[in-house]
């Protein structure tokens, strides 16, 4: 029985991480505007997340996890006014260091 409970809980988990995609988020900021809403945009996606440099995030979405789809996602959450979204894919170094822990996400 442990056996098979260890097997439902592995394929769980893994089915968990291949559904999920790391995007590299960048912001930028119309001089003058508040730079907190690019910080906004993300948290009402209610995405797991981490700025790794000043206006840059890794976001951590499920699959097919289209970059162009998210920028128009979060692109929609600011007003153009202050700034926009461009996104990518995260570098495989910078998915590495989420998988291992050295970069944490949060909600």
């Amino acid at each position: 029985m442990r056996t098979i409970l260890f097997a439902v809980v592995v394929l769980f988990l893994s089915h968990t991480m291949n559904d999920d995609v790391l995007l590299k988020a960048r912001y930028t900021a119309v001089e003058g505007s508040n730079p907190e809403y690019a910080q906004g945009a993300i948290e009402r996606n209610d995405l797991r997340h981490r700025e790794i440099e000043h206006f840059v995030w890794l976001i951590l979405v499920e699959a097919p996890g289209d970059g162009e789809e998210w920028q128009r996602r979060l692109n929609a959450a600011v007003d153009a006014k202050h700034g926009s979204f461009t996104v990518e894919r995260a570098s495989d170094d910078e998915a590495a260091r989420v998988r291992s822990g050295e970069i944490t996400l949060q909600r």
